[in-house]
Parts: structure tokens; sequence; C-alpha cells
């Protein structure tokens, strides 16, 4: 029997973790947001996070409005990604959420005209998923944006993930960088 590649298998984990949420509603995305700010705000990383660059959800991702506002009343440095069509991201640092403009991809970003953050200058980085593993493994829509982001910063890196789409494993390649901590809704992993 042929094994499966890598890109094969991650396919295949994209369609199981979009069935596994299509039922999600507003509410659920909500809560699910709220609920894991809540166990992040409990960490040291969060507590120490200077500057904080977080991804702006979308209507099926864990809502990360809570997060962003807090950070912005706490004083940090909030950086906002704006994806490039070079496929390179960029963090932007952001003062107020009104600015924002929908990218090509229909997402909120910052417009490219505010300040560029290096990297280098990140504590914090919150990324989104379609599916996590318990051992940081994050996979994404496959553009690769957040993983050649995340080789750029030595910040500490965790994924909001909702618990249906965390997967017991998932394939890795070499170029995949894994997040230090997958929060759920249920918790820290």
């Amino acid at each position: 029997m042929e094994q499966k590649s890598i890109a094969e298998q991650k396919k295949e984990a994209r369609a199981e973790a979009r069935a596994r949420l299509a039922g999600c509603t507003p509410e659920d995305t909500r809560r699910w947001g709220e609920a894991m700010f809540e166990y992040l705000r409990l960490l040291p990383v969060w507590n120490t996070a200077r500057t904080v660059l977080c991804f702006m959800s979308t209507p099926t991702e864990p809502d990360t409005q809570p997060l962003l506002h807090a950070a912005l009343r706490q004083g940090r440095a909030l950086c906002l990604p704006r994806q490039y069509e070079d496929g390179r991201m960029e963090a932007h640092r952001v003062a107020a959420l009104f600015a924002l403009r929908r990218g090509p991809h229909g997402i909120l970003e910052p417009p490219y005209t505010l300040p560029v953050v290096d990297p280098a200058a990140i504590d914090l980085i919150v990324a989104p998923c379609l599916a996590a593993a318990p051992d940081g493994t994050r996979l994404g829509h496959g553009g690769g944006v957040y993983d050649r982001f995340f080789a750029r910063s030595g910040a500490a890196r965790v994924i909001f993930c909702p618990s249906a789409a965390v997967f017991p494993h998932l394939p890795a390649e070499e170029h995949d960088q894994p997040a230090d901590l997958v929060i759920t809704e249920r918790g820290i992993l």
C-alpha cells in the first residue's frame, strides 16, 4: 500500500478540521475567544509581553477582540499582521482598531502606512490555525505566511485552537514552525 505524501496528509487534515468546525456559530467563536484569552491572561508570557502580535479573527475563528482590546487598554504595543502580494507577512503596530481595512483575503488588516515592527522586537505571537496538535504542530491554510514569520522572530508562539480542531498528531514538514503553547476553550495544552 502506497503511503500518502505529507502534502496529501495535510490536505486531508485541513478537510477534516473544516468539517469538524462547519457548524460553529458566532456564539461559539465569541465564547471560544473569551475562554482562550482568560487562559492566556494567567500565563507569565502574557504578563511580561510588551509587544504582542495577534491575528484579527474571521467569523469562523476564536474571537480575538477581548485580547486586542485588553492589549490596547494595558498600553502594550499591539501589532496586527498584514499579508503582502509577495507572500510575506509583516507586523504593523496599531493604536486603534477603527483604521483597519479588508485585505485580499477579506481579513481586516492594518494600513501599510502604519509602522512595521521588527519581528525580533515582538515578545508574544498569538496565531490562528485550522488545526493543531498538543505538541504545538500548527496546520494553517497552506500559505506558510505564519511559518515564515515565526522563523524571523524569537517571540513566544501561542496558537488559539478550538478543542474540536485539536488532533492527536498532525503531519509536519521541515519548514513548519511549531508553537510553544496551544490554547483551547477548555485549557492550555
